[in-house]
């Protein structure tokens, strides 16, 4: 099974080697071998995440982090390399569990490897795709984040 990654993209891969006198540091490049198509998101993803949700509309200034409550779920998706999405979900929002949940809709993908979601409930997420389509990490973009900060697939 391949990996999603939903949430804030902050993506820094570096190693940093000190020695006595001296240092050097060595950054790793992130990058697919080639360009990336709707075929490139073909097949089943599962992953897990974990976040925070705002429990009303989103306010304009910046919030307390005590008052937002915590999300995590799993997912089981299917691409289909043509453009269209399913997935089942279970989640937990506070401590409480809400009943599985059946998405669809559909994806876009550019030559530089990154696209967009839009679901049939009107969630719409961006994403990257990392490892020559064998991991993916999502944004959500619909102006209504469930502020999700990590998933790992």
């Amino acid at each position: 099974m391949r990996a999603i990654t939903i949430g804030v993209l902050v993506v820094t891969l570096a190693l940093l080697w000190a020695g006595a006198g001296s240092s050097a540091r060595h950054v790793v490049q992130a990058k697919n071998q080639e360009e990336c198509s709707l075929g490139t998101l073909n097949g089943r993803y599962g992953g897990v995440w974990t976040g925070l949700i705002y429990p009303a509309a989103p306010p304009k200034e910046p919030q307390a982090i005590g008052k937002f409550v915590p999300y995590d779920g799993m997912e089981v998706s299917s691409w289909d390399g043509a453009g269209n999405f399913s997935a089942s979900d279970v989640f937990t929002v506070g401590g409480t569990t809400g009943a599985p949940a059946e998405d669809k809709g559909t994806y876009t993908v550019n030559p530089n490897c990154t696209g967009t979601l839009k679901l049939t409930n009107g969630l719409t997420f961006d994403f990257l795709i990392l490892q020559d389509g064998n991991e993916i990490r999502f944004a959500e973009t619909d102006g209504y984040p469930t502020v999700v900060i990590e998933d790992r697939m």
